[in-house]
């Protein structure tokens, strides 16, 4: 079985006249990925210095948890979204087909990587309160988590019907 054959069926055919349709380029999808990349890569770096200098001055196990929860959520997400630059490269140059490829598998990394990015941030904020609060620590960081959720579900509302 060719490397044509086996990846035609990794994206759906009818993505194919959408993405054409919005005249998306290899370097907005590398673009985008650079923010990710740069957020989840601070974040990182930030609760890993703070594990050097922390968790030996810290005996409960809670602390220590949250942090390596948010250590290794953080550390996937920036291995996740350095996962499109890295198919580029190895794949490069590519033709138009490789290249819708590239668009599709990109949008299915960024989003595979939203989701520990999103996780390792809530037990960084989690592990910041908890420091600070407590146990109530655990009621606020989830606020903190559900609000961008309903916003996002409310926004919607008002729009005039042609925007769908």
């Amino acid at each position: 079985m060719t490397d044509e054959s086996k990846s035609s069926n990794d994206f759906p055919e009818e993505i194919l006249p959408r993405i054409r349709e919005h005249d998306v380029r290899i370097g907005d999808i590398l673009a985008e990925v650079r923010h990710f990349t740069a957020v989840s890569g601070i974040l990182f770096g930030f609760l890993l210095t703070v594990s050097v200098a922390y968790t030996a001055q810290v005996p409960w196990i809670v602390p220590r948890v949250l942090l390596l929860l948010a250590l290794v959520c953080t550390g996937s997400a920036t291995l996740i979204f350095i996962l499109p630059p890295l198919y580029h490269h190895l794949r490069f140059p590519m033709d138009q087909k490789q290249t819708l490829q590239f668009f599709w598998r990109s949008h299915k990394f960024i989003l595979w990587g939203i989701v520990p990015l999103y996780a390792g941030v809530y037990f960084s904020v989690f592990l910041a309160l908890y420091n600070v609060i407590g146990d109530s620590a655990a009621v606020i960081a989830t606020g903190m988590v559900i609000i961008p959720f309903v916003a996002y579900e409310l926004r919607k509302i008002g729009d005039p019907k042609e925007l769908g």
